[in-house]
């Protein structure tokens, strides 16, 4: 969100100063540190949209998802084969379990199973434990 605002902004900003019109656009044009830093902005917000188009692929790997989760792939493979994890398996395998490496897994179902598994408080039931302890009065001998 604060990525999309910012390049926003830089492309209102841009625009302004492109205008002929605009009498800032003398002074952005001549200010070499202006210049400058209109040109690395560019170049960066640039890079930020190629990554982001890049990192929004729907699909993951099992090496993805084992890195993002930190787990290794044994446990993906089997969080996969046991249901817990769905995701489509994209070799043919006639029926047999199919080789390593060729699942894909959607984001959704990786925070469906994320959302599923995610610890939630227990609720406290009072019980005799609870309660607080009376002890017994004891007779005070020594007169305190």
């Amino acid at each position: 969100m604060f990525i999309s605002a910012a390049i926003n902004s830089y492309i209102m900003f841009t625009e302004k100063s492109d205008n002929l019109n605009n009498p800032k656009r003398s002074n952005n044009t001549n200010c070499s540190v202006c210049r400058d830093l209109l040109t690395h902005m560019g170049r960066f917000f640039d890079m930020l949209q190629t990554t982001r188009r890049f990192s929004a692929s729907d699909w993951l790997t099992v090496n993805e998802i084992a890195s993002e989760l930190k787990i290794s792939k044994s446990i993906v493979y089997r969080l996969i084969r046991s249901g817990e994890l769905e995701a489509v398996n994209i070799v043919e395998s006639n029926g047999k379990i199919a080789q390593k490496g060729h699942y894909r897994i959607k984001r959704s179902s990786l925070n469906q199973y994320l959302e599923y598994k995610k610890v939630k408080p227990f609720q406290k039931e009072c019980t005799r434990a609870c309660r607080p302890r009376r002890f017994p009065k004891v007779k005070n001998h020594l007169g305190l």
